[in-house]
């Protein structure tokens, strides 16, 4: 094929980006799993060369090799853990089915991967009550207009923190409280926001018209007129959890999650929940069906007789 790793990888790059919409991110973070797999080819003697190889060298006794590599239970430094070795065993075999489809391998090895058995995690959570306190009368000296503003739209639509930050003023519909945000893979999807937001962004948008020195198409800027950025969002959300929880995780996913779990909780179908959160899979959105103190009370008192 007189082609060399490098070419390879490029293409397969570029396929994600034109032909499958992936973000930039996720792009680079696929660029190092592939450049990882091609070093360790190199180091190991599988392949004797990056220039000019057969990519059927990469084989199944390959790809067994690497990921028995990464699970080394011997290895002290640089050892992965089951959620990232899954990860890369997805990149694995992204790339493989891409090879396959172009017929650069005879056939597509990367099937006979097993993905590690995960133990199941359940999401960190703030309570109904908590999430009350935090937005109501008791912390508003505390609460920046910006900041309660972010927070009620993160706890009323579930959006990640990418959406928030990249999310345009053209797209927040004040008059149906809907706004048009674009998700993972490049794909939009309205969510729906609550009154309480909506009284936040109107109180927020008086202070943004004098911030946005900038001109920015974005929602949220800060008190220099800039784009919001995430290390910045993380440390506000931080800091304004940290008055009403002792959980160890404080980040706008956990408002997220929150989102999730207090729909579930409070009788919301979970497709519907699937398609808030802008998940593929409804398997993903399940994370969130566990069972909480408050919605066994909730079943016990709908359901029994004497309750």
């Amino acid at each position: 094929m007189n082609r060399s790793a490098e070419d390879i990888i490029k293409e397969f790059l570029s396929y994600l980006k034109v032909n499958r919409n992936y973000s930039a991110n996720t792009v680079i973070s696929y660029k190092n799993d592939t450049d990882q797999l091609i070093d360790y080819a190199l180091k190991s003697g599988f392949i004797k060369s990056g220039e000019n190889f057969d990519p059927d060298e990469l084989n199944l006794p390959f790809l067994k090799s690497f990921v028995a590599e990464l699970s080394d239970p011997f290895k002290k430094k640089g050892k992965y853990s089951k959620k990232s070795i899954s990860r890369k065993i997805s990149v694995i075999k992204s790339l493989y089915k891409f090879l396959y489809r172009k017929k650069y391998i005879s056939r597509n090895y990367s099937a006979s991967l097993i993905f590690p058995k995960l133990n199941k995690k359940l999401p960190s959570v703030l309570s109904e009550s908590e999430l009350s306190r935090l937005l109501g009368e008791k912390y508003l000296t505390e609460l920046s207009i910006l900041d309660k503003a972010v927070i009620e739209l993160f706890y009323s639509t579930g959006i990640r923190l990418s959406e928030l930050i990249n999310l345009k003023i053209k797209n927040v519909d004040m008059v149906s409280r809907t706004i048009k945000v674009k998700g993972k893979g490049s794909k939009e999807r309205i969510v729906p926001f609550g009154k309480a937001a909506e009284t936040a962004l109107k109180n927020y948008s008086s202070i943004r018209e004098i911030c946005n020195v900038n001109d920015l198409e974005n929602l949220f800027v800060d008190n220099s007129g800039r784009k919001l950025y995430p290390m910045k969002l993380n440390r506000m959300i931080k800091k304004n959890l940290s008055l009403v929880t002792q959980n160890s995780k404080k980040s706008p996913h956990v408002l997220r999650h929150s989102f999730a779990t207090h729909l579930l909780d409070n009788g919301a179908d979970i497709r519907a929940v699937k398609d808030l959160l802008g998940h593929e899979s409804l398997s993903t959105t399940q994370v969130y069906t566990h069972i909480t103190p408050e919605r066994l009370k909730k079943v016990y008192k709908q359901a029994h007789p004497r309750s």
